[in-house]
């Protein structure tokens, strides 16, 4: 299969849905599919390494990749940047490698303008009050804040024609293997699978389609 190019795989979702949990999940079961690694103004946390858990720059270095256009997709977080580099993420695709990020609405936005071919997937609590009580018990906030989360989310859901698929994350489980599903049908998609059976002579350069005969 090294012959299919990969794509970018986008887990988008509500702060408190478990995106980070469900995308880890997924990377244990899937061999050919890699964890995007972003660039960052942030300093390094105790026991972060360079490469492996994030690129770290400076402010400036960051601000000069985003007017190159270098970045695939950025935010602001706490004062923070953080984006995806291109050159990352082609680097990955040439070998034949999918990336997959868990990333805001607005960043999943910015990949499907870059890369049309790529799968967006956007994971769902069961319900908005299931929501309110994950963000609660992880103490994401209370009171005003935790309103707040909860009428972004009400506000996103206004924007999600971007997206391929919906994922309902309400077993840990079913939700990985349904992500995992969406991957593995995609990477045999006939656009993405007959350039490695043609190479391989399995099928010819050129095939009649129905609209033909």
């Amino acid at each position: 299969m090294s012959c299919i190019k990969g794509i970018p795989i986008v887990v988008s979702g509500p702060s408190g849905v478990g995106k980070n949990t469900v995308v880890s999940q997924v990377i244990k079961i899937c061999p050919e599919l890699i964890h995007s690694i972003s660039m960052t103004t942030r300093s390094p946390r105790p026991g972060e390494k360079e490469g492996e858990n994030y690129f770290f720059v400076s402010k400036q270095h960051f601000e000069q990749a985003v007017q190159k256009h270098e970045l695939a997709e950025w935010a602001t977080v706490y004062e923070n940047y953080y984006g995806t580099l291109r050159s990352f993420l082609d680097e990955q695709f040439n070998k034949g490698l999918d990336v997959i990020l868990d990333i805001d609405i607005q960043g999943a936005a910015s990949i499907r303008s870059l890369y049309k071919n790529a799968i967006l997937i956007y994971l769902m609590p069961p319900s908005l009050e299931a929501l309110r009580e994950r963000l609660f018990s992880r103490e994401k906030g209370t009171g005003d804040d935790l309103d707040y989360r909860i009428e972004r989310v009400e506000q996103e859901m206004r924007y999600l024609d971007i997206f391929n698929y919906f994922v309902i994350n309400n077993i840990l489980e079913n939700a990985r293997d349904d992500v995992h599903s969406i991957i593995r049908a995609d990477r045999l998609r006939r656009d993405r699978i007959s350039p490695m059976l043609i190479s391989k002579g399995i099928i010819p350069g050129h095939t009649t389609t129905l609209d033909n005969v």
